[in-house]
């Protein structure tokens, strides 16, 4: 009888085990699973699973995984058919083998900019699937990745990718529209792939057209009229490998514009890369919580006059104890008649208060704020020029000074330029020549750098840079309003 009930003991005991609500998934990280929502926190990686799990699949409704962890284990989710949502946080790095294997209703998920492989059959039969996108720091995907994935019939790869395993794409049979492949993928490689001739053959072919079109012999350099990075933009050091300090910033809030694509203007090479990467280091290496970043591409008129509208309603919540960090690229230009500096949205066809965003009105915003700082990045100039080196307006065929602007509040401006200088590119790396250095200062010091040593180091080097590389002057500005005029050369980016 004793041996019996000790029996039963044990079994109770492991049922209790199995099916317990949290536990740990790693030597820094613990899973818990709670009305459906499993959540996964802490930092570092996780640890791999085989197919028996501690918690039950059928259960898992939603996927949270925290800042801080950097890769998903092995069957994680699989054959979690009841799974409709992942949040996958900007620390990720790795998605493990089978991680989501057979999660048929899978439908929201964004893979994050800074994962860089995604291992064998990770998302094979998530049927749910409609279009995917690969950030371009994504290095390999593995045998099976996609397979089975019967209902995709759009996905963005991008030309870094390294190695694709066999069949990564097979039975994707509604899959027509591919674009940014790399270039080993061919209309003799397909098979490989589990790819589409005919999906494969259009989207060279149409590089093709392109070439033609802007003059470029082979197509290789060209992704589409609507994607200003004409050239191959690859991950550079500063994309690839972004400091994890795993600082929490609760109150430091971002606004993020990059304008890229420009409907009746020029484009501007890069930005979009710059914005998406500055974003990255708010992330992981500053601790802005990804709620706190208000990221905008290609932002339109409306759009960016919300971006400042929301940051108020914020601040009007947060109060004194709030942070900003505001960060543009794009087209700035000056207004014809007055040379008020603006900001471009990416529909305007030209430059003036009607269709853009006057400079002065977002330093106002900002200075009637009650912060504790505001910091502002503009990877932007405000003389007509481009970065390219043509004009904003084709017509207009000189670059002019803008009007300086006033600043009040809390408040130190980063400008790419002085007076009538042009920002200009860094090709080789892929972003701005005045973000790169931003970028790679953080990333030096794991962001815990003041804003005079952000000065001095941007001075130096954008304007070393520029002129061996662009053959061009271009010397970064730094602007304080008076009531930061005495502090905020030692003021952080990070707390």
């Amino acid at each position: 009888m004793k041996r019996i009930l000790t029996l039963s003991l044990l079994v109770a005991l492991c049922a209790s085990a199995i099916w317990a609500a949290s536990g740990k998934a790693g030597k820094n990280v613990r899973w818990e699973l709670s009305d459906g929502v499993l959540t996964i926190s802490g930092t570092g990686p996780m640890k791999n699973y085989g197919k028996d799990r501690p918690f039950r699949e059928d259960r898992v409704t939603k996927l949270i995984v925290e800042e801080g962890v950097t890769t998903i284990s092995n069957n994680l989710c699989r054959d979690c058919a009841n799974l409709i949502v992942a949040e996958l946080p900007g620390s990720l790095t790795h998605i493990g083998e089978n991680a989501f294997l057979n999660c048929e209703n899978l439908s929201e998920i964004r893979i994050p900019f800074g994962t860089e492989t995604i291992a064998q059959s990770a998302f094979q039969n998530c049927k749910t699937f409609i279009e995917i996108e690969l950030p371009i720091s994504i290095k390999a995907i593995g045998q099976n990745a996609f397979a089975g994935c019967e209902n995709m019939t759009t996905a963005r790869l991008s030309q870094s990718i390294e190695a694709i395993g066999k069949d990564s794409f097979k039975g994707c049979k509604l899959l027509a529209e591919l674009t940014d492949l790399p270039a080993y993928v061919t209309t003799s490689t397909f098979a490989e792939y589990g790819l589409n001739r005919a999906a494969v053959k259009k989207h060279w072919d149409r590089k093709e057209e392109l070439a033609a079109k802007y003059g470029n012999a082979s197509g290789s350099d060209i992704q589409t009229k609507s994607v200003a990075s004409t050239a191959k933009v690859e991950p550079s050091d500063v994309d690839l490998n972004i400091p994890f300090t795993g600082k929490t910033n609760n109150n430091t809030f971002a606004v993020i514009i990059a304008n890229e694509n420009y409907g009746k203007l020029s484009n501007v090479p890069f930005a979009l890369n710059d914005g998406n990467t500055f974003a990255l280091y708010c992330k992981r290496t500053l601790g802005i919580p990804e709620k706190n970043i208000l990221q905008f591409n290609d932002a339109t008129y409306g759009a960016m006059k919300a971006a400042f509208s929301d940051l108020r309603l914020i601040n009007d919540v947060v109060g004194e104890d709030m942070k900003v960090i505001v960060y543009y690229a794009g087209h700035g230009a000056p207004d014809d008649a007055t040379l008020d500096p603006y900001l471009v949205p990416v529909d305007a066809a030209r430059v003036n208060k009607d269709v853009c965003v006057p400079l002065a009105s977002i330093y106002r915003d900002l200075g009637s704020m009650k912060l504790r700082s505001a910091t502002v990045f503009l990877d932007a100039c405000f003389s007509g020029a481009t970065r390219d080196g043509s004009m904003v307006v084709a017509a207009r065929g000189i670059a002019r000074v803008p009007k300086k602007q006033g600043l009040t509040g809390k408040v130190a401006v980063f400008c790419a330029t002085s007076e009538d200088q042009t920002a200009m590119p860094y090709n080789e790396k892929g972003h701005g020549m005045f973000t790169y250095f931003l970028l790679k200062r953080l990333q030096e010091t794991e962001g815990n750098v003041s804003l005079v040593d952000l000065k001095d180091y941007l001075n130096e080097n954008v304007a070393r840079h520029s002129t061996i590389v662009n053959r061009k002057d271009q010397t970064p500005t730094v602007l304080s309003s008076p009531a930061a005029s005495a502090e905020w050369d030692s003021w952080k980016l990070i707390d």
